[in-house]
């Protein structure tokens, strides 16, 4: 799916809807014997959502069994084989969607006039496309990545492999595994990288170098593209494996990136802080996107602040009234549905106010970065970088 096809879905998928809207989120596991425990998961979600729904004192029975109905279709329909790291379920009395994400997500179930759709935020954010250069004494192979997506590009695609013409393939390997450093391997490398060229003016991707050390020490001596090296792979014999197998392998050097990425929200944070473009706090930033002035919103993974949004001189929704002892702290709010049921929450009170404050920013084509827990301690977890 491309950038622009994936926010539009999420457009769509913010947009308002009539209650009951429902969203569950549920993490899940990729392999056996975990992910056959999932469906037994799921089905004891969906049992708490169908009670919930029945003591909904602003719903009809019917209405609760049309949602019902789509939810357990919908999860019939799921194969625990293909599972991921998550699943999010959303379902309305016409419709019901199912997402499976490679991102952690919490055991949730909100019930409201819209959809939950920061999971899918989080998880798109963290499908950061990237190039893997396989690197061998005779061979390199690239292949292109986004998440847990992996496609090997071939010579009509990319001019991949590239092969050395030498002969030292055929010698015996030295002590670090390899065969040296001759001319023709230099050569190689140097050819690989210049291949690199057109792709990397198409767009501007990290590459990540796997092979032996030395090799990749070799490679970033010779590369003209230093610039977008942004990980290694220290492993060798990773020239003929399969996507599946490759992927597993690439998990530390897709984790460097992320890291990248958080990296990259802090410095911009420091930058506006500086600037006097900062903003600290979820009262502070939902002021700021209501005025459209967020440019770059940080958010920590957990954190969940549950508010009651109020007008301000005739402005709905202008400021916040932070409610729950948890507020302002990751998973401090309760588990209770936002529709006000097994949790006690008040019907205009949101369990999770920052997945509005996201929504909104995402509405305003502001950028949206999440970042480990603790990051943003001093601003509460959350924080902006504004456009003035």
């Amino acid at each position: 799916m491309s950038d622009e096809d994936q926010s539009d879905l999420l457009a769509e998928l913010r947009r308002p809807r009539p209650y009951p809207a429902v969203s569950i989120t549920l993490p899940t596991h990729r392999h056996r014997p975990e992910n056959q425990q999932d469906h037994i998961r799921l089905r004891n979600l969906l049992s708490e959502t169908e009670k919930r729904l029945a003591d909904d004192p602003r719903l009809g029975r019917d209405e609760a069994a049309a949602v019902v109905r789509q939810l357990t279709e919908a999860a019939d329909a799921l194969d625990p084989e293909r599972f991921l790291e998550g699943l999010v379920l959303y379902a309305s009395a016409e419709e019901a969607r199912t997402y499976l994400v490679s991102s952690e997500v919490p055991e949730r179930i909100v019930i409201g006039d819209s959809y939950l759709t920061r999971n899918l935020v989080s998880a798109s954010a963290r499908q950061i496309p990237y190039l893997a250069l396989i690197l061998s004494t005779g061979e390199v192979r690239l292949w292109h990545g986004v998440g847990y997506e992996l496609h090997e590009l071939d010579q009509d695609e990319a001019g991949f492999p590239v092969v050395s013409s030498g002969a030292e393939r055929d010698g015996a390997p030295n002590r670090d595994g390899g065969h040296g450093e001759n001319q023709d391997f230099r050569n190689m490398l140097t050819e690989a990288d210049r291949k690199l060229t057109p792709l990397l003016q198409e767009a501007v991707l990290p590459v990540v170098l796997v092979g032996l050390r030395q090799h990749i020490a070799t490679f970033r001596e010779l590369s003209r593209h230093g610039a977008v090296l942004a990980a290694d792979l220290e492993v060798g014999g990773l020239l003929h494996t399969t996507a599946a197998e490759l992927v597993d392998q690439l998990a530390p050097a897709r984790a460097a990136l992320a890291a990248l990425d958080a990296d990259e929200a802090r410095t911009a944070l420091d930058a506006a802080r500086s600037g006097k473009r900062y903003a600290a706090g979820v009262q502070d930033c939902w002021q700021s996107a209501r005025e459209g002035r967020v440019g770059h919103l940080v958010v920590e993974e957990s954190v969940r602040i549950s508010a009651r949004p109020e007008a301000v001189e005739g402005a709905p929704r202008a400021s916040l009234v932070l409610t729950g002892p948890g507020s302002g702290t990751a998973d401090g709010a309760a588990d209770g549905a936002a529709d006000g049921t097994a949790g006690g929450v008040a019907d205009d009170v949101e369990d999770d106010i920052v997945d509005s404050l996201v929504e909104m920013v995402l509405d305003a084509d502001g950028e949206v970065t999440f970042v480990p827990d603790g990051e943003l301690a001093e601003a509460g977890g959350v924080a902006a970088a504004l456009r003035y």
